[in-house]
């Protein structure tokens, strides 16, 4: 057998087990980012981190994740506005939208509501909530999300 003609065919191993979804994930803070990817990879979904809005934008078509989860204080783009700009892509409405923060007063749940967030979780909580959303909405029991703003008198 020739082993030079070996080396350029594609390996694909049969044991291997799909992805459960992708999910991408992004904070200014790297140490967190390894962490949640360390864990989301260890629950076995395909995970994209990255360090800013900016960078979510950049490679949301390319990865095509099923959940974003943002922090909301980062630099150049809050997770505001990059929440806010993924609801205006085409397939933005159809992710599920988590700030994952240490912002936590009810004006900034609002704030995160408003732009379009489903949920807002604290970076303090227990990460079991954060895996059980992600598993209960990617197994299907995903719910309707209407997002509207609401008018707020100036």
């Amino acid at each position: 057998m020739d082993n030079t003609s070996f080396a350029h065919k594609s390996i694909v191993r049969r044991d291997a087990v799909k992805p459960l979804g992708r999910v991408m994930i992004a904070d200014d803070n790297l140490d967190h980012v390894a962490l949640m990817c360390a864990l989301l990879k260890m629950e076995g979904y395909d995970v994209c981190g990255l360090p800013s809005g900016d960078a979510v934008l950049a490679q949301f078509e390319a990865f095509a994740p099923d959940v974003v989860i943002l922090d909301i204080a980062m630099p150049n783009m809050s997770g505001y506005d990059t929440a806010r700009a993924l609801r205006a892509h085409r397939t933005g409405s159809q992710v599920l939208l988590v700030a994952l923060t240490g912002h936590h007063s009810h004006s900034e749940r609002l704030m995160a509501k408003i732009a379009g967030f489903d949920h807002h979780m604290s970076k303090a909580s227990d990460p079991n909530g954060l895996m059980a959303l992600i598993r209960d909405y990617l197994a299907g029991e995903r719910p309707v999300r209407i997002h509207v703003i609401p008018d707020i008198p100036r």
